[in-house]
């Protein structure tokens, strides 16, 4: 497995997933991603490509100087194989290797799945859900990479 900024290749295996955006959208939005900047903070989307093949997104958004918030979508074909905890444990020691010193992760209240994913990796939440900026009842988990 490994985890690479999107090109133009990827466009009809994203069409596969994000089928609401034409081509030109995709092509606008990976050129987006890869200039590797969200509100003049670091953000950088990653193809999680297992065999050949596009089976997710996986981000780094920069909150502060040392912290930085992980997201992970697998698309559901490819749930429950083990390549959240490959594409996870890619992600963070990428986010180790570029200074980060904290994670975090909001996950959707109903999403068993990525609660147990994000617990196996070492993150804690408080037995609370928040509500998040879209009104959507979320934990939020934290770990350290040091």
């Amino acid at each position: 497995m490994i985890l690479r900024n999107f090109e133009k290749s990827d466009i009809e295996q994203l069409q596969k997933h994000e089928n609401s955006l034409s081509k030109a959208d995709l092509e606008k939005l990976i050129q987006t991603w890869n200039e590797k900047k969200y509100f003049d903070k670091y953000f950088e989307m990653f193809a999680i490509i297992e065999n050949g093949e596009l089976i997710g997104k996986a981000s780094l958004y920069e909150r502060s100087e040392h912290i930085v918030s992980c997201g992970l979508e697998l698309y559901p074909e490819f749930c429950g194989k083990g390549y959240g905890t490959q594409a996870y444990s890619l992600l963070l020691s990428f986010a180790k290797q570029k200074g980060f010193i904290i994670a975090v992760a909001q996950v959707h209240a109903d999403n068993i799945a990525s609660i147990a994913l994000n617990r196996k990796m070492g993150f804690e939440a408080e037995d609370y859900t928040y509500v998040n900026k879209k009104g959507n009842s979320i934990y939020y988990f934290i770990k350290s990479l040091q």
